[in-house]
């Protein structure tokens, strides 16, 4: 038997063994914090510190995973910058901003805390109430036939179910609804079929990045759903079984390295449209970036198999122009992305595309456009230019040297074209700009102007952003007007939801916003960036503040609203907040309202969730 003076000094041995090593561990630990912070200091800070508008804030990196940041410099939209960085920096960074040490053993699998009352194995037996990005082949973002909402009992809305994505913070994947079960997106890649009943998942799909669309519906004769269309944020498309998440096919449909797929697909027939965008315009900006190689295009594909059936390019193939002032070649023309969901217009067999500026000299003439564009072949039928001599990236607002002589102002069109008839029956294409205006072209005369109206002062921020709506007699218009859009705004900022006549463009009512913003680290402005729907009587339209509004489509008078900046506690296990509402808009179905909220780039306030709204809250 040992003594006691032999257990106290192995005590004593054991204890000093312990405190070295903790000492050791906590030494290690503040050289990794302190290489993390200088690595941030050099590579990061500069940007999201504040200088850099559109990356997100120091801030919103408190809410990322330690391995979502090593992704994102490793894979991801800060690859290029990662380039400078070795493995052990670039895991010091993410200490730093995580407070987290990441785990190379971790698994990433989440099991969800609630249960879904139909799983993968069920039938699906009811038709979908919205597809797509605008409910309909039109996108006009109205719900006709909703009977149970109206403007007397609109302010009984309370939330019913929440839904929070894991190591996310954004939510802008706009969901699709059955009465059955709610298909959506996420920042992480993952698709969900959730129970409509609660909100848990009974399948989910993994994608190999972030699905920021709208997914489209492909249906049978009784307009039940079988597979179910999007892109991701790498470029592919897909087709996935609706029922059991399994996946039919992926395809690459662009072969620029920074393409992507911001919007949202859209369907007719045996044929897929896909809408192609890129990063190139951020990564001009690099002083020794031989700027711009990408062309815009839009992709068609059989949904059957996923052929490839034709791809349009939306500029030439660019060629070797000058050399900018730190001796890089340029090339050009370039750009003219499609950011948005195209079009159909079955009767004429044409579907419509709106675009955004050139990324590099020259500027052409399908930038700043609507394209219309043959079902059949991909060839462009007309082309309607909304604004010249738009050729902008962000060397730009950057002064760095691969800024084109043009210089802006960057109006891209990044609300989806809309095809609808006024009350006399004529047809009508609606389109919003980020320059603030509004206008109205004939599709049966090659996209000739009927009207157009300034709604805002417009500019690089907008301006109108995502999307309006419109019924038979109005047409609702969410407006942005960051006040960072100088020198590009014109007159006075209208930061709100305003009514146009659909027949002659004329202002029927305006309702700019209060600010009702609060002390925060992220950015919060009134403005609406983010689409607007409507109902008979109702248009609903959720602010870059996170407040989710319902207006009376006579008036726009303000009928209910609720703040979904907050945190929602924890749901399906995992905690949820929302922040600003900025791109996808409400969906509205039989008396309920879906939204999402959290957006972290701009320097937004981030979030994670789908949140369902209810009469009552049931």
């Amino acid at each position: 038997m040992r003594s006691n003076k032999s257990i106290f000094s192995f005590i004593a041995i054991w204890l000093c063994f312990a405190s070295g090593n903790v000492l050791a561990q906590t030494a290690q630990d503040d050289a990794q914090l302190a290489d993390g912070e200088a690595q941030y200091g050099l590579f990061c800070a500069e940007c999201h510190d504040g200088a850099l508008l559109e990356a997100p804030q120091r801030a919103a990196f408190e809410f990322y995973s330690p391995g979502r940041i090593i992704d994102v410099l490793e894979f991801g939209s800060m690859a290029t910058s990662g380039m400078a960085l070795t493995r052990e920096q670039k895991r010091n960074i993410a200490y730093y901003l995580s407070g987290e040490q990441y785990d190379e053993t971790r698994t990433e699998a989440v099991s969800f805390s609630c249960e879904a009352t139909r799983d993968a194995n069920s039938p699906l037996t009811q038709p979908v109430a919205w597809n797509g990005w605008g409910g309909e082949s039109g996108n006009t973002r109205h719900q006709a036939s909703e009977s149970i909402l109206n403007k007397t009992n609109v302010n009984q809305l309370e939330l019913k179910w929440a839904f929070a994505t894991p190591d996310t913070t954004r939510s802008r994947s706009q969901p699709v609804v059955t009465a059955e079960v709610t298909f959506i997106g996420s920042q992480e890649g993952t698709v969900y079929a959730l129970d409509n009943s609660n909100g848990c998942p009974s399948w989910t799909f993994s994608a190999d990045a972030e699905v920021r669309g709208a997914i489209y519906v492909d249906t049978d004769d009784e307009g039940i759903p079988e597979t179910l269309l999007f892109g991701d944020f790498a470029g592919s498309a897909y087709a996935v079984n609706a029922r059991t998440g399994e996946l039919n096919w992926k395809k690459e449909v662009h072969d620029h390295p920074q393409a992507t797929i911001t919007g949202s697909v859209i369907a007719h027939g045996d044929t897929l449209i896909v809408p192609v965008s890129s990063l190139e315009v951020l990564l001009a900006a690099r002083v020794g970036y031989s700027c711009c190689s990408f062309r815009g295009a839009l992709v068609a594909l059989s949904i059957s198999t996923g052929e490839e059936l034709w791809r349009t390019y939306t500029t030439e193939e660019p060629r070797p122009t000058i050399l900018s002032t730190a001796g890089i070649q340029q090339y050009g023309p370039s750009g003219a992305p499609i950011w948005s969901s195209p079009t159909i217009d079955v009767e004429r067999n044409l579907v419509y595309a709106g675009t955004g500026e050139n990324y590099s000299s020259p500027a052409n003439d399908y930038s700043d456009a609507v394209l219309a564009m043959d079902m059949l072949t991909g060839e462009i039928v007309w082309a309607a230019q909304l604004t010249k001599d738009d050729a902008w990236n962000g060397a730009c607002s950057r002064g760095t040297p691969n800024c084109p002589e043009e210089d802006g102002p960057d109006y891209d069109i990044g609300a989806s074209p809309i095809l609808t008839r006024d009350e006399n029956g004529r047809e009508i294409i609606l389109v919003g700009q980020k320059s603030g205006m509004v206008y109205a072209l004939d599709p049966a005369n090659n996209g000739a102007l009927i009207w157009e109206q300034r709604a805002g002062s417009g500019g690089t921020m907008g301006g109108i952003h995502y999307g309006m709506s419109t019924n038979a007699e109005k047409v609702f218009v969410g407006v942005s007007d960051l006040p960072t859009n100088n020198p590009y705004n014109v007159g006075p900022a209208h930061p709100g939801v305003h009514a146009l006549s659909l027949s002659t463009g004329e202002v029927v009512w305006r309702n700019d916003l209060p600010n009702k913003c609060e002390e925060s680290p992220f950015l919060c402005w009134q403005g609406i960036s983010a689409a607007v729907s409507s109902t008979a009587d109702l248009v609903f339209a959720g602010g870059l503040d996170g407040i989710l509004r319902a207006f009376d489509t006579e008036d726009g008078s303000i009928l209910w609203e609720t703040n979904t900046r907050q945190s929602f506690g924890t749901r399906n296990g995992i905690e949820a907040r929302g922040g600003s509402i900025e791109s996808d808009g409400p969906v509205i179905v039989n008396g309920q309202v879906f939204i999402t909220s959290g957006y972290e780039k701009w320097g937004e306030a981030p979030g994670n969730v789908l949140l369902v709204y209810s009469l009552n809250g049931e």
